[in-house]
């Protein structure tokens, strides 16, 4: 188990962009959160094992090049697993 901050740049926000995460991180059963942030990155905490986490970066790279986004991942950190969390959601700033 392991959780993963991701930082998105580029054309992420008003655009579907965080209910995409949310799609792809439920079908690769991962847990955690996406938000907008007010630079117009979008950052998300997504936990689970590695196996899945890399799922979630395939998906989101397939559907979100579909609706023709162009958006990078700006950083990629590990952080401390959060313990009890069972779902994945939208935050607020």
């Amino acid at each position: 188990m392991e959780r993963i901050r991701y930082r998105f740049m580029g054309h992420v926000q008003h655009r579907g962009f965080r209910y995409a995460c949310v799609m792809c991180a439920q079908k690769e059963g991962l847990t955690g959160w996406v938000r907008n942030e007010r630079d117009g990155t979008v950052t998300a905490e997504v936990q689970g094992n590695a196996t899945s986490q890399l799922g979630f970066v395939r998906r989101l790279t397939s559907l979100v090049t579909g609706f023709g986004n162009t958006w990078s991942i700006g950083t990629e950190r590990r952080i401390d697993v959060v313990d009890g969390e069972v779902n994945f959601g939208v935050r607020r700033y």
